[in-house]
């Protein structure tokens, strides 16, 4: 007997971020519209010398740029962000990319917003300019709604070789975002599921009813679903990587194998529909019935 869920396929709409040229607009115009549709980015330009020309227009608009290549420092790490300015007394962050949106680009600018969201600039704006339109999961992150922020502070904490690890990391992260100290026990699922439910709504509120969903929160979230099965069954089991379905990881039972991981994807994807409080509930069942 297999327990597993096969996820269906999703539909990710590309982003799409538009530039324009130089605008005739005056600084005070310019200054109230996002950096992205007033500033635009030449393709095949050196990173540096954009960072440049990007300070020296923000400048020509009477921006106060306050430093250039900023070190942030938190305790998802260390980054550089080319320019921090500050606009109406609030701090803005501006991240520049030349080239083409590669999975390693995406993933270091989503990196970059969890050390700032953890720094002592964590209320700041963050800006992306691009060369190429920047992708609509970067734009999101780049945001402060409940859903992105929960989602970045996983980034830190994630290892998808270590499942143990991914469920301690989701529930270093209840205790930062709700106060919640979790410990393992299915009773506390539900409440989970409200949390969850509620942060991704809040988040479509600004995203066109779509949240984009990391592989982070799908791992801590299924490692630490997984970590419950675990600890509640009567047999032992154990964690084991695979490729030829589930989501990486699964758990293995002497007659069962459990994917907790596949099953946290469908409930962030559909909600309610594929609860984890009865996934859980069914697979105890089965498994000490």
């Amino acid at each position: 007997m297999r327990m597993f869920w096969r996820r269906r396929e999703r539909e990710m709409p590309e982003g799409r971020s538009e530039t324009s040229g130089p605008l005739a607009d005056p600084p005070e115009v310019l200054a109230a519209r996002p950096l992205a549709e007033t500033v635009e980015i030449e393709r095949g330009v050196s990173r540096a010398a954009s960072i440049s020309r990007v300070a020296e227009e923000l400048r020509r608009r009477d921006e106060e740029v306050v430093e250039l290549f900023k070190v942030v420092v938190s305790p998802a790490g260390r980054a550089i962000l080319p320019v921090y300015l500050r606009r109406g007394g609030e701090d803005v962050f501006v991240e520049v990319e030349t080239g083409p949106w590669e999975r390693r680009t995406v993933r270091n600018v989503l990196k970059t917003a969890a050390v700032l969201r953890g720094s002592e600039h964590s209320g700041a704006v963050f800006e992306v300019l691009g060369a190429y339109p920047v992708p609509q999961e970067v734009r999101y992150f780049c945001g402060r709604s409940p859903a992105a922020l929960l989602q970045l502070d996983l980034i830190h904490y994630d290892d998808p070789k270590d499942a143990k690890a991914c469920a301690e990391a989701f529930r270093i992260t209840a205790k930062r975002h709700w106060g919640l100290d979790l410990d393992y026990d299915p009773e506390e699922l539900p409440l989970i599921e409200e949390l969850l439910l509620a942060a991704l709504g809040e988040g479509s509120e600004s995203n066109d009813g779509h949240v984009p969903i990391l592989d982070e929160l799908v791992r801590g979230l299924g490692c630490y679903v997984g970590e419950i099965i675990r600890r509640h069954a009567a047999s032992q089991s154990t964690w084991l990587p695979i490729t030829d379905w589930g989501e990486g990881l699964v758990v293995e039972f002497p007659d069962v194998t459990a994917d907790p991981i596949g099953k946290a994807r469908a409930f962030l994807d559909n909600g309610s529909e594929d609860s984890i409080t009865y996934y859980v509930t069914y697979a105890l069942k089965e498994l000490n019935g």
